[in-house]
């Protein structure tokens, strides 16, 4: 027999937008988890005060800036600080009402929760800071996306991208906040997301940098610092990513494709595309069982 795992109470109203998955509990303990997860853009007045909590659980702050205290200490929060509480930890949650919180949360329980949670350099009632909280955000997102299929795999498939997340950690984590940090994060991701809303029409990523308002030198040191890549490997992964779904789900001919992805030069978007996937766009198109006109 199965029992809703996670009190609506326990949910705070004062949100915008949000998405959770909090699957059911069975009855017999078990080694570990997942209680609830989700992601909540906060209201400009969202503020939590809990003098405990019944569960491990793990935040990620995404976008906007606000305080926490933990345990009686003050924190700022801002995009990539990752904190932890449960059981006897207090905490106070609040957001800036002008840069509302947009924040991911992970709950979890179970006889290997404290041995999980201590593997890694983020204990309960400990703030620290994501280098790579794209990559973090990415395993959450999936972690709600299969829960809420509500196939009989989803709990498990749920579990299992806990278990990653928390493999993940070790490397995204860096054990103090630092305001300079926070800072370039915060326009890298927005570099990134410039990237991938204009990829298409964006000829070079000097054309990026411009529109930025900074120079390609350090539009390059943000991406190699955060990606380990530069911004110009990047559109083209994005560029060659998008050939091919046109390749594969449209009828343009080969140069066509070439030219809406910003490539003037067929022969240029051959050699780049076979330099990412091995083989050129006609005989990437044929071997998939298309033929290029």
């Amino acid at each position: 027999m199965a029992t809703r795992s996670f009190a609506p109470s326990l949910l705070s109203t004062q949100i915008t937008e949000a998405s959770y998955y909090c699957p059911e509990r069975r009855r017999k303990s078990s080694a570990l988890e997942v209680m609830c997860v989700g992601r909540e853009n906060c209201r400009p007045d969202y503020a939590v005060t809990r003098s405990t909590f019944p569960w491990l659980a793990v935040e990620l702050v995404v976008q906007g800036e606000g305080w926490l205290i933990l345990k009686g200490q003050r924190f700022r929060l801002n995009v990539g600080t990752l904190f932890s509480y449960g059981p006897d930890v207090s905490h106070e949650i609040t957001t800036d009402s002008e840069r509302p919180l947009v924040k991911y949360f992970v709950d979890f329980a179970g006889r290997e929760a404290h041995h999980l949670l201590s593997s890694v350099p983020l204990r309960s009632g400990q703030v620290r800071h994501a280098l790579y909280p794209l990559e973090l955000q990415e395993i959450l997102d999936h972690m709600i996306t299969e829960g809420n299929r509500h196939s009989k795999f989803s709990e498990a498939i749920a579990l299992n991208y806990l278990r990653l997340l928390f493999q993940k950690l070790p490397e995204c984590v860096e054990y103090t906040s630092h305001h300079g940090t926070s800072m370039a994060l915060e326009f890298y991701l927005k570099a990134r997301a410039f990237f991938d809303k204009n990829y298409e029409t964006l000829p070079t990523s000097e054309a990026a940098a411009k529109n930025l308002g900074i120079t390609p030198e350090t539009l390059c040191r943000v991406f190699q610092r955060f990606a380990n890549t530069t911004p110009y490997q990047h559109l083209l992964r994005l560029k060659i990513n998008r050939a091919v779904d046109l390749l594969l789900g449209t009828e343009l001919l080969t140069k066509e494709v070439g030219y809406r992805l910003g490539f003037s030069d067929p022969f240029h978007f051959s050699r780049v595309f076979k330099r990412l996937q091995g083989t050129s766009p006609s005989n990437f198109r044929r071997l998939r069982g298309r033929v290029s006109k």
